[in-house]
């Protein structure tokens, strides 16, 4: 029986440890973080960044911890939410559910 193919998308165990150190050297947790999504501009992308979010998160509550703006031709849209993470942790799983949207072009 052969190996699973590894999942490209999906960080090894190695990396994610990286990740997780690399943040912790910068970020005093909890703290409050941003995340930044552009995507294409389907109409429902803000709210649907916001449910993927909120599934690792919980309720997002205060009015300006998600925002978004789209360019200049609305062919995209750039939402940005800036809330309060628990842990190092907490973000990697953010992006994680935040990768698995479709129209995705890039998190920052």
């Amino acid at each position: 029986m052969s190996e699973p193919t590894p999942d490209p998308q999906r960080p090894t165990a190695v990396e994610r440890q990286q990740a997780l150190k690399r943040l912790e050297e910068h970020h005093d947790f909890p703290c409050v973080y941003m995340f930044k999504v552009i995507g294409y501009n389907s109409g429902e992308l803000a709210q649907e960044v916001r449910r993927a979010a909120e599934t690792v998160l919980g309720p997002i509550m205060g009015k300006n911890e998600i925002r978004s703006r789209p360019s200049s031709g609305d062919k995209y849209l750039a939402v940005t939410i800036e809330t309060k993470v628990e842990s190092s942790a907490q973000v990697l799983d953010v992006y994680d559910a935040l990768k698995a949207l479709e129209g995705l072009i890039a998190l920052v």
